[in-house]
């Protein structure tokens, strides 16, 4: 029974193998022995058929030994009748024929193979991320307990420290590539500098408060200050210093909170660069991440030049340079030692330390920072009590408005010139053609003649009656006044409590104003802008934006189309009275002259010189209305025509830019230049952006100008409108005409001489009368006068008038200090510049006041902007004049 019972339970295993479920049909501890024979006669299931009767099955048993008590060996015993199941079950085979999915899930395994577990994605990865686990469980399992488990968690931990660290190096990687890295060096906006002709500073637009500088202009001991103050292993780490990230966290685990922080220069660096405004640890992640792309790109000399450049020094100050200029009026590499200590300290916190409003904070971070120098050797001992000495006292550059009219022109024209990206960097440096001495004097001399005006009896009297009018109509803001009374008002209101003022609006400048713009003949070049007496007080620039009735100023136009149709100035021209019908398009019009008297016949000449009325209607009515309005629109008049014969006599509205650049035609031979303000565009580095092309136009044949031009110079002689010139002190050369409009509402002059042509506008900025009798002749022509006495002061000689096309000369590199030749010396002092003044006379002796270099410096030197071609016979000069009437294709103003 022994060895029967020991086959039939390998015969079970082997039945176990052929059929997985047979095992659960085994209940726990039954005997599960059973001889190969009774299993071989063991009757097959009957098959079922569905929807017939079915017999029950007989219980299941299963056969065993007998166990027999040791009291009868043939009694009775309950171990005679073989256990029965608890319940039936259908037999194998009936389960596989009535549920095809649980045949094919259960069918038996070949023999000697065990069942393959179902592969899962989630099981896949558990297997994978417990295999770490599991080895570190492998290597410790014969390690004492108390040794085994503190060693497996913290070799679990460095595990899922590795982990993690690779995960967030992949996903910052990847956000740090989305960033443009080569905007840490080219994004700098800084601001845009306009330069006069002669390469002095007009003021500057656009960009941001900053100049860049280079490593070399910062003194070496600034250098040692920042970095022992923001990075003292700058040049150790590799973006990130990770003794500073644990020096840090110590502190927050100390004090509970963050009282220092771990970034670098680089990371300082690309907060700023990209703008990250937000303090937490996404952010700080993405800075480390661009930290080292950015130590991987550039090198440590231009990351440390590029962040000096970039930080934020309190204030507006942008860079190393506008914090040096704003807080002590110095050039970076003028700085003292304590200056130097200063602007180290105060960037961790530029506002809550600047020296200007919390001089006491600044001195506090100034010493330590001196003690840092002190105790790394930086600097001696001596060197460090004379830094402590010194008071914190700062030097505010003098205050120096920008606001300019000329600077408004060149503001309008470089939004015009310029590309978004362009204006918004700055970082420019524009070449105009302005003469700033020449555009102070021009300022200089309409204030002189305005504060004059306003001081007469005559001219007080009269404005107090217009005020009077202006009640009496209703009419009680903008009061009429002298700019003295305005500025009175205005400090008044300034003064006020801050209630009151918010309740009261500040008075409007309403006084006597006045507009002046002076042009270089030969090229159209723009050498004075001039809108007003006060910019910061009116922004409206009368020079550009103000369009006045011209009255008689607009004759010689009439006259010259006159003479381009073959007339003379000798041609006879009836002075009489106009009789009503002769003027063709004004059948019941008939014009006076100003001084009711009539001469009869007269040379044409005569009627411009004394600027007749009814001689000029009757030479414009010969001359043909359409064509005197075409000449005047190639001559440069603008804006609304009255297309009626009133327009013989000045109804054209213009703008003194525009007479000034009409008027040019005279004194060129007939030939107008565009007007341009803008030279050439460089960068900082001095290399070509943009060049401005000039243009030329024909108006008049030489013949027709020049005949009109020597009726003009007859005008500003004795006998003629502008006779005063001589006694006014003006002795030179020159032709021009004046022009009053009814009512006296506007007066006007414009001349030129050999080399400059100046028009000049008197009025208020309504259509109000100025003064009784106010003449052009005696309000505008004492301005123009003073106006040119100071251009040949400047170097702008009259000489005789040309009666043909100027040309702009050779230029001349002459040095500004000594107005002699400049050389090499001149060039290193960066006081060297080119002449290009027509008329200019180049000085026959070299600078004496620098020394020359032994080798003169490279053309990149020179405070000027290269030619586009790299060329120095390729300086900009007037094109060529060609008769054609087309757009000139130069920028226009």
């Amino acid at each position: 029974m022994i060895k029967s019972g020991s086959r039939m339970g390998l015969n079970d295993k082997s039945r176990k193998r052929n059929a997985a479920s047979w095992r659960e049909r085994i209940q726990d501890g039954e005997i599960s022995s059973r001889s190969q024979t009774e299993r071989k006669k063991r009757p097959l299931p009957r098959p079922s058929y569905p929807g017939l009767p079915q017999e029950a099955p007989d219980p299941a048993v299963i056969p065993g030994p007998t166990r027999r008590t040791g009291n009868s060996r043939n009694g009775p015993s309950r171990y005679d009748t073989p256990p029965q199941r608890r319940a039936s079950r259908p037999s194998p085979k009936e389960e596989y024929e009535g549920n095809p999915e649980r045949e094919e899930e259960n069918r038996p395994a070949r023999a000697g193979t065990m069942r393959r577990p179902r592969f899962t994605i989630f099981g896949a990865l558990l297997f994978v991320l417990l295999m770490p686990f599991r080895f570190i469980g492998s290597l410790t399992r014969n390690i004492r307990w108390f040794i085994c488990w503190p060693l497996r968690i913290l070799l679990g931990c460095c595990f899922v420290g590795i982990v993690i660290g690779a995960i967030l190096v992949f996903l910052y990687g990847t956000i740090s590539n989305r960033y443009d890295i080569s905007e840490v060096k080219s994004n700098i906006p800084e601001r845009t500098v306009i330069l006069d002709r002669k390469n002095r500073t007009i003021g500057t637009l656009h960009g941001e408060n900053r100049k860049r500088v280079s490593l070399q202009e910062v003194p070496p001991v600034f250098i040692d200050a920042l970095l022992l103050r923001e990075d003292n292993r700058f040049y150790d780490h590799g973006g990130v210093d990770w003794i500073g990230v644990g020096r840090a966290f110590a502190q927050v685990l100390k004090h509970k909170r963050a009282t220092q922080g771990a970034s670098t220069l680089t990371m300082q660096l690309a907060k700023i660069t990209y703008n990250h405004r937000e303090r937490n640890l996404h952010s700080k992640l993405t800075e480390v991440a661009l930290a080292k792309r950015i130590e991987a790109t550039y090198t440590k000399d231009e990351i440390l030049e590029t962040y000096i450049n970039r930080i934020f020094w309190g204030h507006t100050f942008l860079g190393i340079a506008a914090a040096a200029r704003g807080y002590y009026d110095k050039e970076p590499r003028d700085l003292s030692l304590a200056e130097c200590a200063t602007l180290a300290g105060i960037i961790y916190g530029p506002n809550d330390f600047s020296p200007i409003k919390h001089p006491e904070e600044a001195k506090k971070v100034r010493d330590i920072v001196l003690g840092l120098l002190k105790n790394e050797g930086k600097i001696t001992e001596v060197q460090y009590q004379a830094a402590l000495a010194e008071p914190i006292a700062t030097r505010t550059p003098q205050s120096r408005s920008e606001e300019n009219y000329a600077m408004g022109l060149v503001r309008r024209e470089l939004d015009a010139i310029l590309e978004e990206e362009d204006i918004r960097l700055g970082g420019l440096v524009v070449h105009t053609t302005l003469d700033l001495d020449l555009q102070n004097a021009t300022l200089d001399a309409i204030n002189k003649h305005m504060d004059a005006l306003e001081a007469r009896k005559d001219f007080k009297k009269h404005l107090a009656s217009l005020q009077a009018k202006r009640e009496k109509r209703g009419i009680l803001k903008n009061k009429l006044t002298t700019k003295a009374e305005y500025e009175a008002s205005l400090a008044a209101w300034k003064a006020l409590p801050a209630e009151q003022k918010e309740k009261t609006q500040p008075p409007m400048p309403n006084y006597i104003q006045s507009a002046a713009v002076v042009m270089d003949n030969a090229t159209g070049a723009l050498l004075a802008v001039v809108g007003g007496r006060d910019a910061e007080e009116s922004k409206l620039n009368r020079a550009i934006q103000s369009r006045r009735q011209t009255g008689s100023l607009f004759k010689p136009f009439i006259y010259a189309t006159f003479f381009q149709q073959g007339n003379s100035a000798d041609t006879r021209i009836s002075d009489d009275r106009i009789a009503y019908g002769e003027i063709r398009g004004a059948a019941n019009w008939s014009p006076r002259n100003s001084d009711g008297t009539y001469r009869g016949m007269k040379p044409a000449s005569f009627g411009l010189i004394l600027s007749r009325n009814t001689m000029s209607v009757r030479i414009g009515n010969r001359a043909g209305l359409s064509n005197v309005i075409q000449s005047a629109q190639l001559a440069g008049f603008h804006g609304n025509i009255s297309r009626t014969p009133a327009l013989y006599l000045g109804t054209w509205e213009a703008s003194p830019l525009d007479i000034a650049s009409a008027y040019s035609v005279f004194a060129n031979g007939g030939v107008r230049p565009t007007p341009y303000i803008i030279d050439h565009i460089t960068d900082s580095q001095g290399q070509p952006r943009f060049a401005i092309t000039k243009s030329k136009r024909t108006v008049y044949s030489q013949r027709a100008a020049n005949i009109t031009s020597s009726i003009l110079q007859q005008v500003c002689k004795p006998g003629g409108t502008a006779g005063k010139i001589t006694t006014l002190g003006f002795k030179s050369p020159c032709g021009g005409k004046t022009g009053t409009t009814n009512n006296y509402t506007n007066a006007w002059f414009a001349g030129y001489t050999s080399n400059l042509t100046c028009s000049v506008w008197v009025g208020f900025d309504s259509s109000t009368k100025i003064l009784e009798k106010g003449y052009g002749g005696t309000l505008a022509l004492p301005v123009w006068v003073d106006i040119m006495l100071a251009a040949q002061k400047e170097g702008y000689p009259a000489n005789a008038i040309r009666t043909r096309p100027g040309s702009e000369g050779q230029a001349v590199l002459v040095c500004r200090e000594s107005n002699q030749l400049a050389h090499s010396g001149c060039q290193y002092a960066k006081t060297a510049y080119f002449e290009t003044s027509a008329g200019y006379q180049a000085p026959a002796n070299m600078c004496e006041r620098h020394i020359p270099m032994a080798e003169p410096d490279s053309e990149e030197s020179i405070p000027y902007a290269e030619p586009l071609d790299g060329s120095d016979d390729n300086i900009p000069l007037a094109e060529p004049v060609e008769e054609t009437d087309g757009i000139p294709y130069a920028t226009p103003i």
